[in-house]
């Protein structure tokens, strides 16, 4: 079954029929759905004409799709249904360099890290009931991932005191729980079934991954990365985009082991997501 015609019965069937998943990417210029199935196939363009596509992320249950444009200073947004992606809108403005984007599927909250101002901000899913969550003791907010079912959201910060914390998320019980052996983390995700945090690091050329309040931290692949930015998982897989390599990896998520290039010749592989109901429990 090619590619268009899974993504077609994709809303239709709320389902992955080959158990592999759907695999959505920012790709600065545009923004892609890889089919995990299909190393060889070609990925499908879900919005393109983009001026420099950061971060992504979608609230599956609606059909929608957002991502950051740093070049627009920009949130943007487009409804993806069986006919394809629709007319994209902005429903955020004003940014200075909105680095990480992450969708409340529960609450119906966009949340999203600013790297020039500073500011960790949310609003509601159209932009509107702005509000600035966090503006104090940040330097280089980047990452950010939710966990709406327990309450909590997750960032990682690569300024000048590098590390990983989390907070409820209205903002409340603020706490630092990763600050050593860290030094640019780029990707952060969460593995809601397991209540692990999965964190990769562009400097150590690694991926960690510990509990979700930073204990019991474990290696998942040893500093073996040429430039891993961001992480997404499903199941017992674990995938990341890389800068060098212009690629999609995935490994074990347990272990680490059987890694394999999943798709390849990616002109600027930036935020990655797997695109399916199972990563967003309702």
């Amino acid at each position: 079954m090619g590619i268009c015609f899974r993504i077609l019965l994709l809303f239709g069937s709320c389902w992955i029929i080959s158990g592999e998943p759907l695999l959505l990417y920012a790709n600065r210029r545009d923004l892609r759905i890889v089919d995990v199935a299909h190393e060889k196939a070609n990925a499908t363009v879900v919005v393109g004409g983009l001026e420099d596509a950061a971060a992504v992320d979608y609230v599956y249950s609606q059909g929608l799709i957002y991502w950051s444009d740093v070049s627009e200073e920009a949130i943007k947004r487009t409804f993806f249904n069986q006919s394809g992606a629709s007319t994209a809108q902005t429903v955020v403005p004003g940014l200075a360099a909105p680095d990480g984007l992450a969708c409340d599927w529960l609450g119906k909250k966009l949340y999203w890290t600013d790297s020039d101002t500073n500011r960790i901000e949310v609003s509601e899913l159209d932009g509107s009931l702005r509000k600035v969550v966090f503006w104090q003791e940040l330097d280089q907010p980047r990452a950010i991932a939710l966990d709406p079912e327990r309450g909590f959201m997750y960032w990682t910060d690569w300024g000048e005191v590098p590390k990983i914390e989390r907070a409820g998320m209205d903002g409340t019980n603020r706490s630092m729980i990763i600050n050593k052996d860290i030094h640019w983390p780029n990707g952060l995700t969460v593995d809601y079934g397991q209540q692990k945090l999965y964190w990769a690091d562009a400097k150590h050329n690694f991926i960690h991954r510990s509990n979700l309040d930073g204990s019991s931290r474990e290696v998942v692949v040893k500093g073996e990365l040429p430039h891993p930015f961001a992480l997404t998982l499903y199941e017992e897989t674990l995938f990341w985009t890389d800068w060098n390599t212009h690629s999609i990896h995935s490994c074990r998520k347990q272990t680490g082991r059987e890694q394999r290039i999943v798709h390849s010749h990616i002109f600027s592989p930036m935020d990655l997501h797997v695109f399916s109901p199972k990563r967003q429990p309702v």
